[in-house]
């Protein structure tokens, strides 16, 4: 049975199994079944800018899947990915749109492994901005799709937030600031020794951007320098150099 909207025991039920489980794959799997999907994925990354930097990533897919993404190269085709760190609202799959032969390639592969053809995404936001996105993949009928979607969504939208936080109180720590992708490159020249010119022109933005940027960096991190930004930046694992 899937989660109704009114159905709060259940609701609760699944806040227990995030908050009082131990290991985030176990997790995970309890709440497939508890939700009655094939699979969950939970998808997030250290530095919270991007996707494929640094991720975190808990799921159910098959093994097999697993690793024919992995060789394959699929997270720079998966329209899913592209579009879930980009978009704030749930989304169906079938929402998407599809671009070329190669990302057709990829839907089909992935059916074939057990995925889909039936899925949701809820994109999730911590208050510092880290991003990270709650998956589910359904292989049963259209009509049991459009019922679980109309009785369940309300409910997958608290349970993708309440596992967000877990995951920024555990992995990321509840205090960690959110460093844009440009913020993280503008320190990263810094650290380099480059002064803001030398940024504008690498990044062929203007000197004034690149000093919005940092001014950002050193408000978000409690940073007098930009210099002093750049330690805390490396200190909390935002930055790598």
């Amino acid at each position: 049975m899937a989660i109704g909207v009114s159905d709060e025991a259940r609701l609760l039920e699944a806040f227990s199994i995030i908050e009082e489980t131990p290991e985030m794959d176990e997790t995970i799997t309890k709440l497939r079944d508890l939700l009655n999907v094939d699979h969950l994925v939970y998808h997030s990354s250290k530095l919270g800018a991007s996707p494929s930097a640094d991720p975190y990533i808990r799921l159910t897919y098959p093994a097999s899947w697993i690793k024919r993404y992995l060789q394959m190269g699929y997270v720079d085709l998966d329209p899913v990915i592209r579009e879930g760190f980009l978009r704030v609202l749930p989304f169906d799959w079938s929402e998407l749109k599809i671009h070329g032969a190669a990302e057709a390639a990829f839907l089909a592969d992935a059916f074939a492994h057990g995925v889909g053809p039936h899925g949701l995404s809820v994109p999730v936001q911590s208050k510092h901005g880290h991003r990270a996105l709650f998956s589910v993949s359904f292989s049963r009928s259209q009509d049991e799709w459009n019922d679980f979607k109309s009785t369940t969504l309300p409910a997958l939208i608290q349970i993708a937030n309440r596992l967000h936080r877990r995951v920024i109180s555990e992995i990321f720590g509840e205090d960690r600031p959110h460093l844009t992708a440009r913020e993280i490159e503008c320190l990263r020249w810094i650290a380099l020794g480059k002064d803001t010119s030398d940024i504008a022109v690498i990044l062929s933005i203007s000197p004034h951007t690149v000093r919005d940027y940092l001014k950002s960096a050193r408000f978000k991190l409690d940073a007098v320098t930009s210099a002093q930004a750049v330690s805390k930046s490396v200190k909390l694992g935002l930055l790598t150099l």
